[in-house]
């Protein structure tokens, strides 16, 4: 990595995050996430100086709104291309944790204003260019109209073609698509679009029952993905570089499970942080792994600053 900071864009939905609910105490913590803003929040806090991290969405103009801009804000991160569509609210959701630190999803998000984020008043694809890196996720394709979709991948592709990183997450949401069909066939093409692939092995499972591992590096590969970090929960990811599964390591297990909410987003974080700085693919994967399980630890998606 050079001494000029890389410009990095994270497109995506920022939802209110609800979590902790107690109703016999009547508490209740208020946060803002989403899972690509997870992943802006950690590369800011990694890169520091070296870097400035854009997060691209639109949001409404009410107060909760304003207030989710001066969140990300405090984090350092560049909110001068957030759209603001007038009379329009951001998606909420509302995280429910069980005993063993799984956690499941409430969403308010049908009308969310990130809808809308490529539509009129919204932001611009061609804007994407003034980027090195792109950060999308399955969940960013999802919630878009088809055409907005469509106009999007094609951007990437092109971005991809003239040297720039691009770099997705499938983060497959079931219920935010017409059909496993539908999916599967965006995910395709977005990988042709794609550089480095952050992808899950739960989601790929999916989408594409009994592939192997060898299976789906031979598939991303032929797409013309250069780099691939396959994530497997507590097992560490599979890895794929330079035309070839690398041998996988060793990763220490959590000290805790306490809440497994952006543990993906966090990982996704902590390795492109490290790709960027310069660090191999294993060191990369060893520090996305690591602050992943810093991040399972305690409740909500974004840990405490310091």
């Amino acid at each position: 990595m050079d001494d000029t900071p890389h410009r990095i864009a994270c497109l995506g939905e920022a939802m209110v995050e609800l979590s902790g609910l107690d109703p016999r105490a009547g508490t209740l913590a208020f946060g803002v996430a989403g899972d690509t803003l997870n992943t802006a929040i950690y590369l800011r806090r990694a890169l520091g100086q070296g870097a400035r991290v854009a997060y691209l969405t639109a949001l409404g103009d009410d107060a909760f709104s304003d207030r989710m801009i001066s969140a990300m804000e405090e984090e350092g991160l560049d909110t001068s291309a957030v759209a603001r569509l007038p009379g329009r609210l951001p998606g909420l959701y509302a995280i429910n944790v069980d005993d063993r630190g799984e956690r499941t999803f409430s969403y308010w998000r049908s009308e969310s204003a990130a809808r809308s984020m490529l539509g009129e008043g919204g932001l611009d694809p061609e804007s994407l260019g003034g980027f090195d890196v792109l950060f999308l996720s399955g969940i960013t394709l999802a919630i878009l109209p088809p055409e907005a979709r469509m106009k999007l991948i094609g951007q990437c592709s092109w971005l991809k073609a003239m040297g720039r990183t691009i770099a997705f997450d499938t983060n497959y949401r079931p219920r935010l698509w017409d059909s496993e069909d539908s999916a599967r066939a965006t995910f395709s093409m977005m990988w042709d679009a794609t550089t480095i692939a952050l992808p899950s092995r739960d989601d790929e499972a999916r989408l594409h029952p009994g592939e192997s591992v060898p299976d789906l590096f031979e598939r991303l590969a032929r797409k013309g993905v250069r780099e691939i970090a396959l994530k497997d929960g507590s097992a560490g990811p599979h890895l794929w570089a330079e035309g070839r599964a690398l041998l996988k390591g060793a990763y220490p297990p959590a000290a805790k499970v306490v809440d497994t909410t952006a543990a993906g987003d966090g990982f996704n974080a902590g390795y492109l942080a490290a790709r960027l700085r310069g660090a191999p693919v294993e060191e990369a994967a060893q520090a996305g792994h690591a602050l992943a399980s810093r991040i399972i630890g305690v409740r909500g998606a974004i840990l405490p600053r310091g």
